[in-house]
């Protein structure tokens, strides 16, 4: 037969190559006549049918061939005349072509038509010979598959009684068994066609369901992978502000002091301790590329450290004086790293924006956290006033300060008002016990 005969639900691709559903179903742009679900965004006819489908509608080509060519030789065996069976049977496949062809690629109302046209044929055969009444279940498959409920259920009663009727009327005497046959083969005709589409329809609607979680997954990858990005670029943006942005801003303000009138021994030394900063800035970039912690923290510890930074924003023009409070004990590195920051933060802005002469720098430790303090006795400022960095990419130090101390579980607050100076203190919680398990290993 041709291609266009399909088992699928109403409504779903009907070709060798589109979607199927119940056995030989004529079908195409047939209207639904069973609640199916179609993949969003699949156009009829585009879907690959699958295998199984395939193999039904060979199957029920075959069937109708098979039990029509039976009815055919039979009825020509028992006929007086049988050139007429045979033209008939003839006549049947013909039109049943016309709907694997042509009907399946019209609309539903056609192809209702042309079903109509075939159960008229079948009629036909059925008043030349009792051997063409088993067509009647193919039939039923095809009526209950293309018409709504309220149609198919009285012309599968009328398919039912005119096989009863015909073969009773061609034995000349009633048989239960030619009563019920036809009826129990109707009726099983239906329940299996029935059956198919409802197991169809939750086959489309798990494939949808699949599409659509598919889609879901692609999505939040999509957006894991860019809050992913982002937060490496908040990550790369602050470690090269608190390195590289803070040396290069010290850089400048030594060349500029520089370039002042002033004994060649302030320039040399100026232009010494910028060559130094900038030699420092390089070694710290590359640990950074590479991942490893400022080489201060991992030679010295913390407290070196930061002593070590006092002196060195002395050694800038701001006299820095360090203390430290408190019973000292173990301190994971990273947090280490982000009171070290901090604090080099506060100092720099301290020399850059504060216009300070002198800054206190604290380290205390409690059994429970540990705290930086940095004060100042410069200009001071509104804190409320600075909302984040501004378009100039300035004023990014705050809002890096905390941003760090909030990946710990720490806080950092900020106490200024004009001509006050300006302290910051940051604070991350810390367990002792912890964080010593963590320097052993």
């Amino acid at each position: 037969m041709g291609s266009g005969v399909s088992f699928g639900p109403a409504g779903s691709p009907s070709k060798v190559g589109g979607g199927a559903g119940c056995p030989v179903g004529i079908l195409g742009d047939v209207t639904p006549s069973r609640p199916q679900f179609d993949p969003p965004g699949t156009p009829p006819g585009d879907e690959a049918a699958p295998e199984a489908d395939r193999h039904v509608l060979l199957a029920g080509h075959v069937l109708f061939a098979v039990l029509l060519a039976l009815g055919a030789v039979r009825a020509a065996m028992a006929s007086s005349t049988p050139v007429v069976p045979v033209l008939a049977a003839l006549a049947a496949a013909g039109w049943y072509c016309v709907g694997a062809v042509w009907v399946s690629r019209r609309r539903g109302r056609i192809a209702r038509l042309w079903l109509a046209g075939l159960i008229l044929i079948w009629l036909g055969l059925v008043a030349l010979s009792g051997e063409f009444v088993w067509l009647a279940f193919l039939l039923a498959l095809l009526v209950w598959h293309l018409f709504p409920v309220r149609a198919a259920i009285p012309i599968e009663v009328t398919i039912a009684l005119a096989a009863a009727i015909g073969f009773a009327a061609h034995q000349g005497r009633w048989v239960a068994g030619a009563v019920f046959g036809p009826v129990i083969g109707v009726a099983c005709a239906a329940v299996m066609t029935e059956i198919y589409q409802r197991l169809r329809a939750q086959s489309d609607e798990r494939r949808r369901l699949l599409d659509e979680l598919m889609r879901t997954q692609q999505a939040l990858a999509i957006r894991e992978r860019e809050a992913g990005r982002l937060a490496e670029r908040e990550r790369l943006a602050r470690e090269i502000h608190d390195t590289v942005g803070q040396s290069l801003a010290s850089v400048i303000m030594l060349l500029r002091a520089a370039l002042r009138p002033s004994t060649p021994t302030d320039r040399s030394e100026q232009l010494h301790t910028a060559l130094d900063t900038a030699i420092g800035a390089l070694a710290e970039t590359r640990r950074f590329v590479l991942g490893l912690n400022p080489a201060a923290l991992e030679r010295d510890g913390l407290t070196q450290a930061l002593r070590s930074l006092a002196d060195d924003s002395s050694g800038l023009g701001l006299r820095t004086d360090f203390e430290q409070h408190g019973t000292p004990h173990v301190v994971p590195i990273d947090v280490q790293v982000a009171l070290l920051r901090v604090a080099q933060e506060a100092l720099s802005n301290a020399r850059r924006h504060a216009a300070a002469d002198s800054a206190t720098m604290t380290l205390t430790y409690q059994d429970d956290e540990v705290s930086i303090d940095v004060v100042d006795d410069g200009v001071g400022f509104d804190p409320a006033a600075l909302n984040g960095p501004r378009s100039d990419g300035t004023g990014y130090g705050l809002t890096a300060m905390r941003s760090r101390l909030a990946e710990r579980g720490g806080d950092v607050t900020v106490e200024s008002e004009a001509g006050a100076g300006t302290a910051v203190r940051a604070t991350i919680p810390v367990d002792p016990d912890t964080a010593a398990e963590e320097a052993d290993t």
